[in-house]
Parts: structure tokens; sequence; C-alpha cells
């Protein structure tokens, strides 16, 4: 893709002139756009030299070591296993954050997430089990979680597909976090009152959509986010 070579704004392959500085667009004779820009020819495969049955091996050591000694130390000084299972329960959801990633051949980012938040859930779960137990985990955990999981797997998704461009990723986890507060106001409401009343998360929702409005449109008018990047350069 051609520049502009007094300002340096990115221009089209058919532009004549710059849409920023109105300087005009000259290419050597006999020179195409295309030509101009080749692009790359061919792609080197570049084996990566990461070994995954390593990584898997250090990271379960290193889980497991913690894990056994606050065992030991909550039996031989404790009454019982009364706070090890915190941590053998937080030390096994970082097991499965750090390898989950690494357990397949092919790297499939909805499995990954999934795992990733079933291993959050399970957490969260041992927590609400462990004594003293409480009965939070199915009206505030599991809401929060899903909801989390979807927005996290929908963007992820959307910018892997290049559906969300820049701006547009900003625009989106905006809309993200105003949906994350309105479920985590509305679960907490739900469970401590037995109705939901919404009132910070409205907050959050003013402030977060004329931003991503904003956002979504300058990624719609690229001459304008150009014009931006010029004059903060001077």
């Amino acid at each position: 893709m051609p520049y502009c070579v007094i300002c340096g704004v990115e221009l089209k392959a058919d532009a004549k002139q710059c849409p920023l500085c109105c300087t005009e667009v000259a290419l050597p004779p006999g020179v195409s756009p295309q030509a101009a820009d080749p692009g790359p020819q061919r792609w080197d495969v570049v084996e990566s030299a990461f070994d995954k049955r390593i990584w898997i091996q250090v990271v379960s050591v290193l889980m497991a070591i913690p894990a056994l000694i606050s065992v030991v130390f909550n039996v031989a000084f404790g009454e019982g296993l009364t706070w090890s299972p915190y941590v053998v329960a937080s030390l096994g959801a970082v097991w499965v954050w750090c390898v989950s990633p690494f357990l397949y051949h092919r790297n499939v980012v909805p499995l990954w997430i999934a795992i990733d938040a079933l291993a959050l859930l399970g957490l969260l779960y041992a927590v609400s089990v462990l004594p003293p137990a409480s009965d939070w985990f199915m009206p505030l955990a599991v809401p929060i979680t899903l909801c989390l999981t979807v927005l996290v797997l929908v963007i992820v998704m959307l910018a892997r597909g290049r559906v969300l461009r820049k701006l547009h990723m900003m625009a989106a986890t905006l809309i993200a976090v105003s949906v994350l507060c309105i479920v985590i106001e509305a679960s907490v409401d739900r469970y401590l009152a037995g109705a939901v009343r919404l009132q910070w998360s409205l907050l959050v929702i003013v402030t977060c959509a004329p931003l991503a409005v904003v956002a979504a449109l300058l990624q719609r008018h690229r001459v304008v986010v150009e014009g931006m990047k010029f004059w903060l350069r001077m």
C-alpha cells in the first residue's frame, strides 16, 4: 500500500492525490500502482521451537509442588484440611489456564475459551462448597461467568474473522463491558434483594455508549483518523 511522501497518510492504490494534504500522487514512468506495491511473493514456513510437552510438564510440576506443600503444612500444623483446599483449587485453575492452549495439536480458540471458563466455574464452585459453604454459586457465579465467556468468545471470533478492525475492537469492548456490568448488577440485586434495580451499571452504559459510537464512526472515516495521527506527530 503506498503512502504520501509529505504527511505519511496511507493511500489507496488508485489515489490521484493525498486525502489529507492534497499532494499529487506521482509514480515513476511505466510503473503501475500494482507494480509499486507487489506485496509478499511467498510465505516462509517457520517451525516453532516451542515444545508443548515440556511446557505442560514444567507447569504441572510448578503447580503440584506448592499444592503438596500446602496440604502437608495444613495437616501437620492445623486441624485437618481447612485452608489448603483453597490453595489446591486455585492452583488447579491456574494449571488449566496455562496448559489449555497447548493441549491440542491445533489451537482451537473457542475450545480454549470454553475450557478456561469451565476451570473458572470449577474454582468458584470449590470456593462456594468449602467451609464456610454458601449458596452464591448458581445465582452469581454461573450467570456472570457465562456472560463473560460469551462476550470474550464473540469478540475474539469477530476479530479473528477480521470483522472487527482497530477502533471497531475498542467499540465492541466498550459495549461488552456495559453488558457485563448490567449482568453483574442484575445478578447481585436478584441474589441480595430478590429484585433487579439497575443503578451504577446505567452510568457505565452512559459513559461507554458514546465512546463506542465515536470509535465506530472514526473507523468508518479513516481520513479523520489519519489526520489526527498527522497532527499528533506534529
